[in-house]
């Protein structure tokens, strides 16, 4: 294994691999009731304004070998925690390149996001995960990260 990812700001010029990167937050098999494609389309929408035209305190930050090759993204917004009103640091999207899975990326870009939390300040970092998608549950539970409001959904037919 070669030297780790450089963590960087991501530019208009990492935009397209970064969007054909984003069907893979959905591999692990949406629940029945969620299109995949929908999904997917949704996500490409969201992360390409994000780089493009990003909100006040947003970013999204791209992960890259020494030769400046995609590796995997994260997607970090500011966010206000309904009960308090405490802001907060939210991670919307973290998705890395099936090549470059086990090689550390994804703690890498945790990492950027716990810092860019903490530059701003703020005491908490949250995300959301579907109950289905045990990798990353597990990749977050061993970087600390714990449950608070689990969200449950009936299908109505």
């Amino acid at each position: 294994m070669g030297p780790g990812p450089t963590v960087r700001a991501a530019t208009a010029a990492d935009c397209a691999w970064i969007i054909a990167l984003t069907p893979r937050l959905h591999a692990f098999g949406p629940p029945p009731w969620r299109p995949r494609d929908q999904m997917d389309r949704a996500v490409a929408r969201v992360v390409e304004t994000a780089i493009l035209r990003p909100t006040p305190g947003a970013t999204v930050l791209a992960a890259v070998d020494p030769e400046d090759r995609g590796l995997g993204f994260i997607h970090l917004h500011p966010a206000t925690d309904f009960f308090t009103g405490e802001a907060h640091g939210h991670i919307s999207d973290l998705v890395v390149a099936p090549a470059a899975e086990g090689r550390g990326v994804g703690r890498a870009l945790m990492a950027a996001a716990e810092a860019w939390a903490r530059e701003r300040g703020y005491r908490l970092l949250t995300l959301n995960v579907f109950d289905a998608n045990q990798r990353a549950r597990a990749l977050y539970e061993r970087l600390g990260y714990r449950p608070d409001v689990i969200k449950l959904v009936k299908p109505l037919r």
